[in-house]
């Protein structure tokens, strides 16, 4: 059974912000790159909900459940408590920005 994949609205926001990020320079690039990026992360997660790794930094931390997805420079972290049947997409965030630093309450979890 496929997962189904939810992206939180602070993921959203995240690939809208990349999007513009892109699209200042090239709308055609900023459209495929954000496509690219969501059919990529939703085809892995929808056969393999389990398939991204754990997140190091929240290794033996209260947030240790949660895994992430390498796409092109960015972490697409996400919640996999409700594999196989439901994965939400907590948020997207650039490969060189703390992790630790961007977790806030915008963050659901659940």
């Amino acid at each position: 059974m496929a997962a189904e994949i939810n992206w939180s609205e602070k993921a959203s926001s995240n690939l809208q912000h990349i999007h513009d990020y892109i699209a200042s320079d090239s709308r055609y690039y900023a459209e495929r790159f954000i496509t690219t990026l969501i059919l990529s992360v939703e085809k892995q997660l929808k056969s393999q909900p389990l398939s991204g790794r754990s997140i190091p930094e929240f290794e033996g931390t209260l947030l240790g459940f949660l895994r992430e997805v390498l796409f092109k420079g960015y972490r697409i972290v996400y919640n996999p408590s409700k594999a196989p049947a439901r994965i939400t997409i907590i948020t997207v965030l650039n490969s060189k920005m703390d992790v630790q630093k961007q977790v806030n309450q915008s963050w659901i979890i659940d």
